[in-house]
């Protein structure tokens, strides 16, 4: 395992988690909202005005209260536990957000874009991609690659190509070696391959 893939795999856990996190408080947070704001307009007209038309006579708002007190009890509970359940997920909205806030802070201050981000930790084939730059230690060419990370090279190349394409990687230049050059001296003896450069 390369230095750090432990480390990525975690963080890209981590962000699913935010992610996650973010989704489930803003929808519950929401809900629970509602259903509080719903619960108290409910528990002050509903019951009250159904039974201050109940009432007959002289009867004061104090002998009605005093009427109906079950329901709205009841409903002071539900009250309270939809308002105990916003706050909690917002709350946990706002970290999520926060977190999420300062791992986008730290990446601005990098000067990578937000597509490089997403390449190296959250795309598909991030993994790989952070594999090939961890061995590139020393230049190596695609086959050394995939011998290295035990990956067919077809796969290494297109990783690679999506590497060099962000500035990454530099492209791989091929130098004739002393051998090589030796070769084609003799073959320029021999009046063969004097082909120009072209």
């Amino acid at each position: 395992m390369a230095p750090g893939d432990g480390e990525i795999e975690k963080f890209r856990k981590r962000l699913l988690l935010n992610n996650l996190i973010l989704a489930s408080a803003f929808i519950l947070g929401t809900g629970a909202t509602l259903l509080t704001i719903l619960s108290l307009s409910a528990s002050y007209s509903g019951p009250l005005t159904a039974a201050m038309t109940a009432t007959q006579g002289n009867q004061t708002l104090a002998s009605t209260a005093q009427m109906i007190p079950g329901p709205l009890a009841t409903t002071q509970i539900t009250v309270q536990d939809y308002g105990y359940t916003a706050v909690a997920s917002w709350v946990g909205f706002a970290g999520a957000v926060i977190w999420r806030g300062h791992i986008r802070s730290v990446w601005s201050k990098s000067h990578f874009s937000y597509d490089t981000f997403r390449l190296i930790v959250s795309m598909r084939g991030a993994q790989t991609r952070l594999k090939l730059l961890h061995n590139l230690s020393g230049p190596k060419n695609k086959l050394q690659l995939a011998t290295a990370l035990g990956i067919d090279w077809k796969a290494v190349d297109k990783h690679v190509q999506v590497l060099e394409k962000n500035g990454l990687i530099q492209p791989t230049f091929y130098e004739v070696t002393d051998k090589g050059k030796r070769l084609l001296e003799v073959l320029e003896e021999l009046g063969v391959g004097t082909a120009s450069p072209g």
